[in-house]
């Protein structure tokens, strides 16, 4: 009898260890954006595009766009893509001037853990 509950126990350990880890690394991250980090572009990018691992809750994700040291742009709220809801997209309403830029972005999970980051790219039109 103790052996069946020993062997149970054990089982049943392994299966919370298993679905916690499974939990854990399923949380929410940046995949990829475009444009991406440190580069360098020849236009003025149309939109900010960030890929997440899973779809985030909008209310609590944001993107901002300003130049190096400056004050954010002042553009319309980032949304979510309607065909891939874990694609957010923020609009670049106004053209961008040469220069080096940075993004800042805040994304909720579904389970309302966030997370934030920032990169850096450079527009270099050579006109």
């Amino acid at each position: 009898m103790r052996r069946w509950v020993r062997s149970r126990v054990t089982v049943l350990a392994a299966a919370a260890l298993t679905t916690a880890g499974v939990f854990v690394g399923a949380h929410l991250s940046l995949r990829e954006s475009s444009p991406k980090q440190d580069e360098t572009i020849a236009i003025s990018p149309p939109t900010i595009t960030l890929w997440f691992t899973e779809a985030p809750q909008m209310a609590g994700t944001s993107v901002r766009l300003l130049p190096k040291g400056g004050e954010p742009l002042d553009l319309e709220p980032a949304t979510a893509r309607e065909d891939d809801s874990s694609v957010v997209v923020l609009d670049v309403s106004e053209e961008l001037a040469d220069g080096d830029y940075e993004v800042m972005w805040r994304a909720m999970a579904q389970d309302g853990h966030t997370i934030r980051g920032d990169f850096g790219f450079t527009v270099q039109t050579d006109r």
